[in-house]
């Protein structure tokens, strides 16, 4: 019991009598892109290109949903009244000023841009788009015999034991 008493009166001494220090934390969080901005546009796949030889780059045609254009080893994207460029088709973008595009992009305007898309995408369909018609209704057609087919076989397992009784 003693030496319980000395031991907690020496632990309280020492408590005491040494100096407090204040306890000083600091956090901080930053949360930065590193001076760049780099914006994110979800391409899920690589577009299709049409070279047009009056204004000498390639546009993407199909399904794209954004102004992608292919001019030497750059993609350039246009979107809300800014360009991008990359060096790949999925990215990372980084803005870039207007006059720093190609002499051959910067002389149109982004409407005769998409006007070119527009009679490229006509020119696509109208060429190409009824084979892939055809091959989709050939693959449906299959899909079709292929249920008939599945469902005759499980209308025969059902009958089965009926039979065998």
């Amino acid at each position: 019991m003693k030496s319980k008493l000395l031991m907690l009166a020496g632990v309280a001494g020492i408590l005491i009598a040494s100096p407090s220090t204040d306890a000083l934390a600091d956090v901080s969080v930053r949360i930065g892109t590193g001076g760049h901005h780099r914006s994110a546009f979800v391409i899920d796949r690589p577009p299709r290109f049409v070279r047009l030889a009056t204004p000498g780059f390639s546009i993407a045609i199909g399904s794209s949903p954004y102004d992608i254009i292919l001019s030497g080893n750059f993609y350039y994207l246009y979107n809300h009244g800014h360009w991008y460029r990359s060096h790949r088709y999925n990215g990372p973008w980084k803005k870039i000023h207007h006059r720093k595009l190609p002499y051959r992009i910067r002389r149109y305007r982004i409407d005769q841009i998409r006007k070119f898309r527009a009679v490229e995408n006509n020119r696509w369909r109208d060429r190409y788009e009824h084979r892939y018609r055809r091959f989709e209704r050939r693959d449906d057609r299959r899909d079709d015999r292929r249920d008939r087919r599945d469902d005759r076989r499980f209308d025969r397992r059902d009958d089965w034991p009926m039979h065998r009784r």
